[in-house]
């Protein structure tokens, strides 16, 4: 059996299958917040059979309705901050998803109103990517507001890497 790439890597896609992965990706979280299945696909522009493609065994069909599991194994190219620096990386399952999502929540806590303690939660945390390394969370607040502050246009900021492709 062959594998499709995206279930490899998702930087072997192009970026038009990049955006529609993503697109995939969030008709996923919209029917796990209750939309339909038709509904999430239309609001995302994405045609139902391109959604089934990427989302695989994800979604499933009980009563002749779509639904989503309630936890998947697709990969996501998620943003952290390491060893003082920023760094993409691909993970996979929606375990790791919260996760990462909510290392950005202690982050933005951090940024909005110096929170310190939240983000010291992820000293010991580690999260692994798809070729199964390790990454430690940043969590010297000192470090993260340092990174940050080296970047431009943070108000464009995002935890997934090619949100804005295609769009």
């Amino acid at each position: 059996m062959v594998r499709q790439p995206w279930t490899v890597d998702l930087d072997r896609l192009t970026p038009k299958q990049l955006a529609k992965y993503n697109d995939s990706l969030e008709v996923l979280r919209l029917m796990r917040k209750g939309n339909s299945f038709s509904k999430a696909s239309k609001d995302r522009g994405i045609s139902p059979s391109t959604a089934k493609k990427f989302l695989g065994k994800t979604i499933r069909k009980r009563k002749n309705k779509i639904i989503a599991r309630k936890n998947d194994s697709l990969l996501r190219k998620v943003k952290i901050y390491e060893n003082g620096q920023q760094v993409f990386i691909q993970i996979k399952g929606k375990k790791n998803s919260v996760l990462a999502g909510q290392y950005h929540s202690a982050i933005g806590l951090l940024t909005s109103n110096g929170d310190k303690i939240t983000i010291k939660q992820f000293r010991n945390k580690t999260i692994k990517d798809i070729f199964r390394k390790k990454h430690n969370f940043e969590n010297e607040p000192e470090n993260l507001l340092e990174i940050l502050n080296k970047q431009e246009d943070r108000e464009f900021f995002t935890i997934y890497a090619g949100d804005d492709i295609g769009k």
